[in-house]
């Protein structure tokens, strides 16, 4: 029950942006929103270019290709 009420309601939120800068473990990410470019860090090295999930300035995993749509509830 806590994995569900973590998944509606996440203390961080997620963010899909294009790494614009590599120098691992240090990267900068370009949000998809175009709200800017946030610093993050990573165990796992990532190429330039690479579409990722990122939160709370870290990045969580790789991002499927495609359009994002931002959705307010």
């Amino acid at each position: 029950m806590k994995k569900l009420r973590d998944l509606l309601n996440p203390q961080h939120a997620e963010y899909v942006g294009t790494i614009t800068s590599v120098s691992h473990p240090n990267y900068k990410v370009l949000v998809a929103d175009n709200s800017g470019l946030v610093l993050c860090t990573s165990n796992v090295v990532y190429a330039l270019g690479a579409k990722v999930f990122i939160s709370n300035e870290e990045i969580k995993r790789p991002a499927p290709a495609g359009s994002v749509t931002q959705i307010e509830i």
